[in-house]
């Protein structure tokens, strides 16, 4: 499966790395240069450790690993703050950060576990503190008044990326299924298709089939019933079609009644003999209207690792299949 999404979390790790490791690295050195060594040192120290990390990224290339990290950083940075105050006493200002960082950074589930995590501990430091264990910067008001705004800017982040995250959802959907189908669209299979020959090529998968599949005579149940009966037999033939083969292999409408699948660690017999069950399912379905279905299979690397090739190779022996079955000389070919 493509992940578009990955390209965008990528850059949004590297930005927030390079503007929180600047902050922090410039507040390190006033501290530094003002004789404040503890806090000037960790806030160096952390900053280092937040850049290492994006260079570790590149390697591991774990976008989970790498978020958890910044945000353990992060955590440790605001308790350093909380209790020391920072330049000026002004420390308490980055916890509203914190809500923004999270919910960018994870899911919706996680990060309110990780703002929770982060509000109980404030929390905490105020009880120490009012119990004479511990001395931080800041007074009670001024910690409950924080952590009251606090509270406001979770409550924002939280919604906001609750109702932006659903409606990139939705748009999500919308640009990857065909909507009568609800199979994935042509764009979308082909892209897969480029990707899994990458893959190939690249010694990271063994070996794929692609299958062009055509109903045949579907075009009769559209000139006697009308296409709003149409769409309905489509959408069953998808349904058919998708239900008799894995959730791993890919399955896209490419044109008005043309399919196309991608099949993982395939064998070409095992998938004809399931494309012959279909192709008796869907005739004993719809004698009505006499449908059956043509298919043309090619297996790679074995015959080919071009896309336009392979897709010209499957397109051509589908309709081997359907004017064998037709007695029709039919020509056509397949474009990207």
């Amino acid at each position: 499966m493509i992940t578009y999404f990955k390209e965008y979390q990528e850059k949004l790790l590297y930005s927030l790395t390079l503007v929180g490791s600047s902050f922090t690295y410039l507040y390190g050195g006033v501290h530094l240069y003002n004789g404040d060594y503890f806090i000037g040192i960790c806030e160096v120290v952390l900053s280092t450790l937040a850049v290492i990390n994006i260079f570790l990224y590149k390697y591991h290339k774990n976008f989970d690993l790498a978020a958890d990290i910044i945000l353990v950083l992060m955590f440790a940075v605001l308790h350093l703050l909380i209790i020391t105050g920072g330049l000026e006493r002004t420390g308490i200002f980055w916890i509203y950060t914190f809500p923004l960082l999270t919910f960018f950074l994870k899911s919706i589930k996680k990060a309110l576990v990780w703002n929770g995590i982060l509000f109980s501990s404030f929390l905490f430091l105020v009880f120490l503190q009012e119990a004479g264990f511990l001395k931080i910067a800041y007074s009670f008001v001024e910690m409950r008044q924080a952590l009251s705004a606090y509270l406001a800017v979770f409550l924002i982040s939280f919604f906001y990326s609750y109702i932006l995250k659903n409606l990139n959802k939705k748009l999500w959907k919308a640009s990857i299924y065909d909507p009568l189908t609800e199979l994935y669209n042509r764009k979308y299979i082909y892209q897969n298709l480029e990707l899994e020959i990458e893959r190939i090529k690249r010694g990271l998968r063994e070996k794929i089939c692609i299958v062009y599949i055509d109903i045949d005579n579907f075009k009769v149940v559209n000139d006697i019933e009308g296409h709003v009966t149409g769409d309905k037999v489509l959408q069953k033939i998808a349904h058919i079609i998708k239900n008799n083969f894995r959730k791993v292999d890919l399955l896209g409408r490419v044109g008005g009644d043309e399919f196309l699948l991608i099949v993982e660690n395939c064998n070409v017999e095992k998938i004809r003999k399931r494309l012959d069950r279909i192709k008796t399912e869907i005739e004993n379905e719809f004698t009505k209207y006499k449908l059956s279905l043509s298919y043309g299979i090619v297996k790679l690397p074995e015959e080919t690792t071009d896309i336009e090739k392979a897709l010209k190779m499957a397109d051509e022996r589908m309709y081997a299949m359907k004017k064998k079955n037709k007695g029709l000389k039919i020509i056509k070919t397949v474009k990207l």
